[in-house]
């Protein structure tokens, strides 16, 4: 299973497309962490009562939670490279991998872990470059540990299920297809709990099935521990629908 993780990643560096998505979020990040500093603080001087910290970084994160949107397409891309090509409509063979795969000993579950962790390794190795920025949180009188440390939480598992989600419509869909349900899926879930729409809005926990909800609680303090019930949420589901996913996989 480390094999796997480390000849993935070993593609990612050496793959130019990933490089560049991976530097353009940095750089992304990186100036919106600054424009948004300096409009914040050009607003408090005007006289409008802003917390230039606090402010600054709760949008930081929802940028850091829509960077993960393109975790599904991702694994989405590199399930379909090693799937047996009769998966993807030809008649025989394997995808660019798919052949060594067959041949080794690996179990299908430390495939498919070994999948799952080098796609949210690489996903989170932007997160992390950016740790600096976040540091900077303490000098600006932005978000405490304590909500960094909750708001990472709620990213990796999110980044995690979004990962899972990917490769486990691709096994059963084409790669547009697989993308498109995927998307729709994430996006569903993720909005629909901010919709103030009845019957929805009268679920307390209903936010829990999203990401970006917990996030908000997290930076507003909320004291109903939205990030708990939706960390707890993610996990389950993952691990009620892991079985399902062996069944499919063909290696």
């Amino acid at each position: 299973m480390l094999a796997i993780i480390l000849k993935e990643l070993h593609c990612y560096c050496h793959s130019t497309k990933h490089r560049r998505i991976q530097l353009l979020i940095i750089c992304a990040l990186t100036l919106l962490l600054f424009a948004a500093t300096v409009e914040f603080y050009a607003d408090s001087r005007t006289g409008k009562p802003v917390d230039i910290g606090k402010q600054t970084y709760r949008l930081f994160i929802i940028a850091l939670f829509i960077v993960q949107f393109w975790v599904p397409r991702h694994a989405v891309e590199v399930w379909q490279m090693e799937q047996p090509r009769s998966y993807q409509g030809h008649p025989q063979g394997y995808g660019q991998n798919g052949a060594l795969l067959a041949l080794t000993p690996l179990t299908n579950w430390k495939i498919l872990v070994g999948k799952l962790s080098a796609i949210v390794v690489w996903a989170m190795w932007g997160i992390w470059l950016i740790i600096p920025l976040l540091a900077l949180s303490n000098y600006i009188g932005g978000l405490t540990v304590t909500q960094l440390v909750r708001c990472a939480a709620v990213l990796w598992v999110s980044c995690i299920f979004y990962a899972f989600i990917g490769v486990g419509f691709a096994l059963w869909n084409s790669s547009i297809r697989a993308k498109s349900i995927s998307y729709g899926l994430i996006l569903f879930t993720t909005f629909l709990p901010l919709v103030p729409v009845s019957p929805f809005n009268a679920i307390p926990l209903f936010g829990a099935i999203s990401p970006l909800c917990a996030l908000l609680s997290i930076l507003s303090a909320d004291s109903t521990y939205l990030w708990v019930w939706n960390i707890g949420l993610f996990c389950t589901l993952f691990l009620l629908l892991f079985p399902t996913l062996l069944k499919r996989m063909r290696f």
